[in-house]
């Protein structure tokens, strides 16, 4: 008998959201029947098992990379440092790279485990009626935002106020909103402030100065340590005073930058670090055919169908798993992978790598006689 799945998570826009986001669970892992058995099975039956099979492979486990567990331990030891601090700015995190690197699904993943071990260590603190001070509040730990584009300094302050639950008069300015949010982050117990896709902030030379002060204004009113997500950030508004501009902003000077990069594969650590990698995405495979290291034998074809690149890694995988069961293949062949597309901007790259590799090797110039 089937039961009723929850539909995938989106992006937390509340703390109720965030919520659902921390207490989910991957799908249990189907157990496998003899390949015999399953063919015995009737079709609804059978149907089901499949379903449950791609629900698994759709989850996909999170693999903690060499990076990942680096960018844990340092953003866990800001934490710390900042912890008892004295009142006043407290310096933070900033996770620089490119697209599809993993920083979003990076950030939440510590969010989410560092509000695991407060409630493994203060389980009280997450009662319905926690009282702290003689005020009932809704304890909230960690903070989630995600920028939409463009957004401005009063944009920030709203998303900070809806993600709390707060209710905002009509005609609020963005002082008002913003003195109301400080007050609610201070009740609430928050400790850590995760501003993802920073870069969709309006970062141009006109306004990147009124963002980097109402950034500034906030983190150094917040007893929380900040944790901010983008792309090419270094030489924008955040960073510089405009994006024209060669002075260093206060944001600057209070984080620290750390560059999340694709997988390399120039040394043998960087190839065992792929494999690695694949080798733990490959051991999530439920299919009847697979055999235990066929993807790790095609690691360099892999490199070159996703650049390196985590997100088109598991979205490759993902998605081949799931053409596994439906095509009735049961094995992740390269053949099988090639019929496969992901996103555009992966595509692209393994056509330039395929381009490159058509090319005829420039001949050696003759010796002048």
């Amino acid at each position: 008998m089937s039961t009723f799945r929850h539909p995938g998570l989106a992006e937390p826009r509340t703390k109720e959201e965030w919520r659902r986001y921390r207490d989910s669970r991957p799908p249990t892992r189907p157990a496998m029947p003899s390949y015999q058995q399953y063919r015995k099975l009737s079709e609804e039956d059978r149907e089901d098992f499949d379903e449950d099979r791609d629900a698994f492979h759709s989850a996909l486990v999170l693999v903690d990379t060499a990076q990942v567990k680096r960018l844990h331990y340092l953003m866990k030891r800001r934490m710390k440092a900042n912890a008892r601090r004295a009142a006043g700015g407290r310096a933070g995190i900033v996770l620089d790279g490119p697209p599809t690197v993993g920083k979003s699904t990076l950030a939440k993943l510590f969010g989410a485990r560092h509000e695991n071990r407060l409630r493994r260590r203060h389980p009280e603190r997450f009662a319905d009626h926690y009282e702290t001070g003689g005020m009932l509040i809704d304890y909230t730990p960690v903070v989630y935002l995600s920028i939409p584009a463009r957004a401005t300094p009063k944009d920030l302050s709203v998303l900070l106020a809806d993600y709390l639950g707060m209710v905002l008069r009509g005609k609020a300015t963005q002082t008002d909103i913003t003195n109301q949010v400080l007050t609610v982050l201070a009740d609430v117990g928050t400790e850590l402030v995760i501003i993802d896709d920073v870069h969709f902030l309006d970062l141009s030379a006109r306004e990147g100065r009124v963002v980097n002060d109402h950034l500034k204004y906030i983190a150094n009113e917040t007893a929380a340590t900040f944790v901010y997500t983008g792309v090419e950030l270094k030489k924008s508004g955040l960073f510089l005073e405009g994006q024209t501009s060669s002075r260093a902003t206060q944001t600057s000077g209070r984080n620290t930058r750390h560059a999340v990069t694709k997988f390399g594969c120039r040394t043998e650590a960087d190839k065992t670090e792929w494999a690695m990698t694949v080798k733990a995405l490959e051991e999530g495979l439920v299919l009847f055919r697979h055999k235990p290291g066929q993807l790790v034998k095609q690691s360099p074809y892999l490199y070159d169908r996703t650049g390196g690149s985590i997100c088109a890694l598991t979205d490759l995988i993902r998605e081949s798993a799931v053409e596994a069961v439906m095509s009735e293949e049961e094995a992740i062949t390269r053949k099988l992978m090639d019929r496969i597309e992901i996103s555009e901007y992966a595509e692209a790259t393994y056509r330039e790598v395929l381009k490159q590799r058509r090319k005829p090797a420039a001949r050696p110039k003759k010796a002048a006689s």
